[in-house]
């Protein structure tokens, strides 16, 4: 990781590449984000109202089976109104299975010592078994019976919550069931009896599950109690309710859905279902006060959105990979001149003033500074061309400088032994003078004239010779020059940038 943070900081065209790409994906990705949020709220919406639709689809569905299953009950009771006899109920209750194969069984119960000679009770019963119809007469005290009892109290017809067929000794299916049941009047409106129409409740499960809005979407249909009359899980079917689930998380959801459905109410309950997301549709059975409810994962839900989603991210790495490519491509060409410079600036610092940089033909401010710096390079390099000029001629100067000291330094050395010597060959008259002086001062009377006139005449020769030593001198000292000082007219030498 180090190695690579440490690539981009040396290499500008990628991470001006980066920056860029940072820049456009950053934004193309918010964008297109937005854009995907819009899309999965239309979805959603698209999706919610496919649900409802094929919802009201199913609860049509079983209108229609209820429907029939009313229409045939009806028609089957305008003629036992016309012949409430027992063989006619028996031939009846037959037909009734023969013309409606969609019904499982009929019953026409009869009140207590209908038909004496029957006994206390009398049914004409018809069960469809396979491809047979079975037809007999029950005794059983079916008085008690939720399915004869309560449609005697309420003096209506109505739909019975699903129950399970298995009387023992008797007729039955043993399977679930659920029925339509309406009291039975003579024609001059006296309350003899019910009718009762059985549907197998799987029948039920079939039309309600045929439909599906999605693949694994599933079904459940609640009874009064919230009683299981239609679940994915066959097992729970009747035996279970829906706040029967263990799971004080799950329950957290169910129970206030259940307690909707119950109420008859409509709606939509995001939910968690076997430890997947889903969205649960439920609408209430008007006539039957049952609530029936549609799950639809949202893995299915969103399943083409997500697919798509993928697709999509795949292109957009696939494109930003292409353009950080291209930008670096393109900065790494267009920042050239910028490397060329740095390589060149850095061989200057250390000391390779000839290498040359060549002119750009490009008008952009890239090209000004390079053009810039080429003319930069020429002024140094002629600076200096100038500079080693001068030094050159400044050290020719300072070597003749040098010549011409030594030479009056020498000059100077032969003058100083040329005086040391005329100065001893000044002091011996000099000498002769001050002696003579000095013995003419103290003996002047008695000296003779003849030493005296001699002793003038020598001290005059010395007198001369002092003269002519003198002049000499003189002459020397105008004719000589005095020796320039060490390094007055020496230059210093200019060092190079």
């Amino acid at each position: 990781m180090t190695r690579f943070i440490t690539y981009i900081r040396q290499h500008l065209s990628l991470r001006l590449g980066l920056l860029i790409l940072v820049v456009v994906g950053g934004v193309f990705v918010l964008s297109l984000g937005l854009l995907f949020r819009q899309t999965k709220h239309f979805l959603r919406q698209a999706a919610e109202r496919h649900a409802l639709q094929v919802l009201d689809e199913t609860i049509g569905n079983i209108n229609g089976i209820m429907d029939r299953t009313e229409a045939a009950t009806a028609d089957m009771e305008r003629l036992v109104q016309q012949h409430i006899e027992p063989d006619s109920l028996l031939a009846y209750s037959r037909r009734m299975l023969e013309q409606h194969p969609d019904i499982l069984g009929f019953t026409v119960a009869l009140e207590p010592y209908y038909f004496p000679e029957y006994g206390r009770l009398f049914s004409a019963y018809s069960l469809r078994r396979a491809d047979s119809i079975q037809t007999v007469v029950e005794s059983h005290d079916y008085l008690t019976q939720d399915w004869y009892r309560m449609p005697y109290d309420q003096q209506r017809a109505l739909w019975m919550e699903p129950y399970i067929d298995d009387l023992p000794g008797e007729t039955s299916s043993n399977e679930y069931n659920y029925s339509f049941v309406k009291p039975l009047y003579t024609l001059d409106g006296r309350r003899v009896g019910v009718l009762c129409t059985d549907l197998l409740l799987k029948w039920l499960s079939a039309a309600v599950t045929e439909v599906k809005p999605f693949p694994n979407s599933s079904a459940i249909m609640l009874g009064h109690d919230g009683h299981y009359i239609v679940h994915p899980d066959t097992t729970k079917l009747v035996k279970e309710t829906i706040f029967s689930d263990p799971d004080p998380k799950a329950r957290q959801d169910i129970i206030p859905l259940g307690q909707a459905m119950i109420a008859g109410q409509s709606g939509m309950w995001a939910m968690v279902v076997d430890g997947q997301p889903a969205h649960l549709f439920y609408r209430p059975l008007e006539r039957t006060g049952w609530s029936i409810a549609i799950v639809c994962p949202d893995s299915d839900v969103f399943s083409s959105y997500n697919h798509t989603l993928v697709i999509v991210w795949i292109i957009i790495g696939f494109f930003l990979l292409l353009l950080l490519l291209f930008c670096y491509h393109t900065i790494r060409r267009a920042i050239i001149p910028i490397n060329q410079l740095a390589a060149t600036t850095r061989r200057m610092a250390d000391g390779e003033f000839d290498v040359e940089l060549p002119p750009s033909p490009h008008p952009d401010t890239i090209g000004k500074l390079q053009n810039s710096f080429f003319c930069m390079q020429k002024n140094i390099q002629a600076s200096i061309s100038n500079l080693q000029s001068v030094n050159a001629e400044t050290e020719q100067r300072n070597k003749e400088l040098q010549q011409a000291y030594e030479l009056v330094h020498e000059a100077d050395q032969r003058k100083t032994e040329f005086i040391r010597e005329m100065t001893h060959q000044i002091r011996t008259p000099l000498n002769i003078i001050n002696g003579f002086t000095q013995v003419i001062a103290a003996n002047h009377d008695e000296l003779p004239s003849e030493e005296l006139a001699d002793i003038t005449a020598r001290m005059r020769e010395s007198a001369k010779d002092i003269t002519h030593i003198t002049r000499e001198l003189t002459a020397m000292k105008s004719l000589s020059p005095s020796p320039p000082p060490m390094g007055g007219g020496r230059v210093a030498e200019a060092s190079p940038l």
